[in-house]
């Protein structure tokens, strides 16, 4: 049987990221200042990310910027 190659989701390592700083939807609400509903949607796609919530998850989220920027930089 042929194996069929997975294609990675776009900013799939943002994702990565924001769970493994264990940002669940619920704290990346807190953290972003807006509806969970809106976080969720923000976890499952970062791509939709803002640069004010960058700035954010920066300074609320506590996660380095030299970290976000690698990541994001890996992603494009």
């Amino acid at each position: 049987m042929p194996r069929i190659k997975q294609i990675p989701t776009p900013f799939e390592r943002v994702r990565r990221l924001l769970l493994g700083y264990e940002l669940t939807a619920t704290k990346l609400a807190i953290v972003l200042k807006c509806s969970q509903p809106t976080a969720r949607q923000r976890l499952n796609d970062p791509g939709l990310l803002r640069l004010t919530e960058l700035r954010k998850l920066h300074r609320l989220g506590h996660i380095p910027i030299e970290e976000l920027m690698e990541v994001i930089r890996r992603e494009l």
